[in-house]
């Protein structure tokens, strides 16, 4: 039985664009390569966390650097999670949201 392999479809642009009303997710755009139109997604910052832990792998992988392993991959989204309701509960004026995962930058 042959197995069906599957082309990657080529992303072209990923930003992150905002967090949802509750601030448990991020909303996301995206833009592939064959495609002009952009789609909006919802990603739990959960699951941001999990990505953040799968590129160190792959760069320690890559490194040939031994691997560490906390035995807890999402334990930081508590304080991420401590982070947006502080800055929800204060928002400063000189601070505006950037494209860079809902992160707040000084002007």
């Amino acid at each position: 039985m042959a197995e069906d392999k599957y082309v990657p479809i080529s992303v072209t642009a990923l930003r992150a664009e905002d967090y949802s009303p509750d601030g448990k997710n991020i909303i996301i755009s995206l833009t592939t390569k064959y495609s002009a139109s952009e789609r909006k997604y919802s990603v739990p910052v959960e699951s941001f966390h999990d990505f953040i832990t799968d590129l160190k792998r792959l760069s320690t992988l890559k490194s040939g650097m031994p691997i560490e392993t906390s035995g807890e991959p999402a334990a930081a989204s508590k304080p991420v999670q401590d982070d947006i309701e502080r800055d929800r509960s204060n928002p400063k004026p000189e601070e505006t949201q950037t494209p860079a995962l809902g992160t707040k930058a000084i002007e």
